[in-house]
């Protein structure tokens, strides 16, 4: 049987239509199909036609499928099956889909570290069975949803671009002729956590033989001079260790860069800050502003003493007539706001419980006076019940989960545009905000989990 275009094949082994090509990778040729029998897509990694009579090409396809199916980890592809298609070996494996991290650019430094966790804790899952991996490049990892990435093979990047993408996370040392190591890896994830910063690889061209050697004489620039808004020196010194050129002085392997991470993440939040950028006040803040001004400022009045009638002492004045207008005019104001948007936001409250209709509230100017007043007096847009919207880009939408965190189970999808009120949280669990919300599906209010960073008021 010949390979032609996917729409002149049979569902493999009766079960898998082949729907689309999606690129090749070192070994196989990727396509889109779909499981008839478990009605979900999947991946066909097919042996390329110009190996398969390779005995050592079609050995090392088979035995990286024989680790892949011993190896677990969320970052890394299942796979389901494997079989043969004329003469060519195939193996099934779990569909994903969405934008690489080479597409997205500079990320916030809480993201990056969210998903450089993830490809260094599959690699060190891999180094430590042995297994090998995919390789690593910002090509080769796509965010599929809530704040979680896939390592897969170089099948997104067109072939004649390859050579040169690897060149890019070289290590020196195989510049030089020797061997990939444990510790050669950490260098490539070393920059890898730069560019996901900085939105630029630290060491690029246009020749991949350049590129390579470039990594023997190139200084790596640090993380103040690639972003300065942040002062994080404990990253800092993990990325210069993660990147020196002499591979004795690097973490041994990713495991230990694991180790590292999770030990910076507990100080990451107090030596690490973006740079303040002044905004103007909102009228809001001014009212709340000019009304503290006033209150502040308001004379006290003079408590009289007895003395005698001869004591030639100074006297304080009473205060003016005009500060006890613009005192009792700016009282009156506040108390006026107060009761016309209480009622407003009162009156909402009720058409949205009655009729699930959402009306806009209103934020009342009131200053901190340590008083929690309840959200439908305030207006308070992050209080419970607030409506929300589901918003995730490039996406069919956001999974309903059971519970905060990335691995829990998914109870259905929210499509993009879904209203849901706020339950409770935020929480952060697995680094990602989450938020519980109230769903109305097919005619039942359902309530679940979702990542916060995908939700939006209306």
């Amino acid at each position: 049987m010949s390979i032609s275009t996917p729409t002149t094949l049979p569902p493999l082994q009766g079960r898998y239509r082949i729907e689309d090509r999606l690129g090749a990778s070192r070994l196989a040729v990727v396509y889109r199909a779909y499981d008839e029998r478990l009605h979900r897509p999947v991946l066909v990694h097919l042996l390329r036609r110009e190996i398969a009579d390779q005995p050592a090409m079609r050995e090392r396809f088979l035995q990286e499928a024989q680790y892949g199916a011993g190896r677990t980890h969320r970052s890394l592809l299942d796979i389901y099956d494997t079989g043969e298609l004329a003469g060519r070996p195939f193996l099934i494996t779990e569909y994903v889909a969405g934008r690489t991290l080479h597409e997205l650019g500079a990320l916030s430094l809480e993201d990056a570290l969210l998903y450089f966790r993830q490809v260094v804790g599959a690699v060190a899952v891999c180094q430590a069975a042995g297994s090998p991996y995919p390789p690593i490049s910002s090509s080769n990892i796509i965010v599929v949803e809530d704040g979680h990435v896939e390592l897969v093979e170089h099948w997104l990047t067109p072939p004649e671009a390859v050579a040169l993408d690897l060149a890019c996370y070289r290590p020196p040392e195989r510049a030089s002729g020797a061997p990939l190591t444990q510790s050669g890896v950490v260098y490539s994830l070393g920059l890898l956590l730069i560019e996901l910063i900085a939105g630029k690889r630290p060491i690029t061209g246009t020749d991949a033989r350049l590129v390579a050697q470039a990594h023997l004489s190139t200084t790596i620039p640090t993380l103040a001079q690639v972003q300065p808004k942040i002062h994080a020196p404990a990253l800092e010194q993990l990325i210069k260790q993660a990147t020196v050129r002499d591979p004795n002085q690097r973490f041994p392997n990713a495991a230990a860069l694991a180790q590292a991470i999770d030990t910076l993440s507990v100080g990451t939040s107090s030596d690490t800050g973006r740079l303040a950028i002044a905004q103007p006040p909102s009228v809001g803040e001014r009212v709340r502003s000019e009304t503290n001004r006033l209150l502040r400022t308001a004379p006290a009045p003079v408590r009289r003493t007895s003395a005698p009638a001869n004591a030639d002492l100074p006297e304080r004045p009473l205060p003016t007539t005009n500060n006890r207008s613009m005192l009792g005019l700016a009282i009156i104001g506040v108390v006026f706001l107060i009761v016309v948007c209480g009622a407003y936001n009162l009156g909402s409250v009720a058409v949205e419980h009655l009729a699930d209709i959402h009306l806009p509230r209103f934020t009342l100017p009131i200053p901190d006076i340590g008083i929690n007043l309840p959200g439908w007096l305030t207006g308070d847009a992050e209080g419970p019940g607030v409506v929300l919207e589901v918003s995730i880009p490039d996406s069919e939408g956001l999974n309903l989960r059971d519970g905060p965190g990335l691995t829990t189970g998914i109870i259905t999808l929210l499509p993009n545009g879904t209203r849901v009120k706020r339950v409770d949280g935020p929480r952060v669990v697995d680094g990602v905000p989450w938020m519980q919300v109230r769903a109305r599906i097919d005619g039942r209010d359902i309530e679940g989990w979702v990542s916060a960073n995908y939700v939006k008021p209306v």
